[in-house]
């Protein structure tokens, strides 16, 4: 994609078109006529719109994240962080649990015991997690019913706090049985808790770190940020719009009689237009560049700044309930 189309430029309407005229048509008009055209959007780029478009992706970020946990990939990640700890722990308890020098380390034995029996169950309740959700999969477990679901959602959040606590609970015991656990056949079980512990905490502050660095991209890289999700996403959620939908959008080649000069730049890289750019129209009247407003749709299939949705039907049902000149 080129640099100047890195961008996605929406605007309101102060002059609403008559509610009884159809999106497409009302929006094909407006590309077929530049005065209709400039009065689509009369209103003057402002921060409100630029902060609503972040704010918006920000959420749609956030809650990928809290999702990002039932994609195949992270479940996959979690089994291969997960896995090798239960089998090296089971093989170190089964060795170590009846020596006599593991007698003073109960503490450790069963916070170790816990621990592993913790990553086994989070393992199967992940991928619980993952086929329940393959809601468009043709071949879809007839036992996830929205009932198993929200238990099984109850389930993995639960786990999680339980996760948490018991970290907690195995960094105090780890510290206090260190003198008389750290030695001879004490070591080992010693040395196994604490190598989990050192992968709670990369588990923990790693996504911190993730976040840290992201956020330059939210602030001044926002389509960049919109490719990243959409790598990101789960096909299976069908939560984006399909090619063939996007297609049928109205689109306009960009003209300097299109809009003012002040409001022909973009809001989300903070490009101006450019003479002969293609931009996409959406049936609640806010426009972008196409190459730009394609990327995200493919994501979430809503306008980035109301989020009103591009099927024409929900959109004029929307527009017949709200105010259009209102940036929501």
């Amino acid at each position: 994609m080129m640099a100047e189309h890195t961008g996605i430029s929406p605007r309101a309407p102060t002059t609403p078109v008559p509610a009884n005229a159809p999106s497409s048509s009302r929006s094909m008009a407006d590309s077929t006529h530049p005065g209709d055209r400039s009065r689509l959007l009369h209103a003057l780029p402002s921060h409100e719109e630029v902060r609503d478009v972040r704010l918006n992706v920000l959420n749609t970020s956030v809650q990928g994240a809290r999702e990002a946990g039932s994609t195949r990939l992270m479940v996959i990640m979690s089994a291969v962080v997960n896995l090798p700890q239960v089998v090296a722990a089971s093989v170190i308890m089964a060795l170590f649990w009846t020596d006599p020098e593991l007698a003073r380390c109960n503490r450790l034995k069963y916070w170790t015991l816990v621990h592993t029996l913790h990553l086994f169950v989070t393992v199967v309740v992940e991928w619980a997690v993952y086929y329940a959700n393959l809601a468009h999969h043709p071949q879809r477990v007839r036992w996830a019913t929205p009932t198993v679901k929200s238990a099984l959602n109850s389930l993995k959040y639960s786990l999680e706090l339980l996760g948490l606590f018991w970290f907690l609970v195995g960094n105090m015991w780890i510290i206090s049985d260190e003198e008389h656990c750290a030695t001879k056949a004490g070591g080992h079980m010693y040395n196994m808790a604490l190598a989990m512990i050192v992968i709670c905490y990369v588990k923990i502050f790693l996504p911190c770190l993730i976040l840290v660095a992201l956020l330059p991209i939210v602030c001044f890289c926002l389509p960049c940020l919109i490719r990243i999700l959409n790598r990101m996403q789960d096909p299976m959620r069908g939560k984006g719009a399909t090619k063939e939908v996007i297609a049928t959008l109205p689109s306009v080649p960009f003209t300097a009689s299109l809009f003012p000069a002040e409001d022909a730049s973009c809001c989300i890289c903070l490009n101006d237009y450019v003479p002969n750019q293609t931009l996409r129209v959406l049936h609640c009247a806010h426009h972008f560049h196409q190459d730009c407003v394609d990327e995200w749709l493919l994501v979430n299939a809503t306008c980035p700044t109301c989020r009103k949705s591009i099927d024409p039907a929900k959109a004029d049902a929307d527009a017949a309930a709200t105010d259009p000149n209102v940036i929501v």
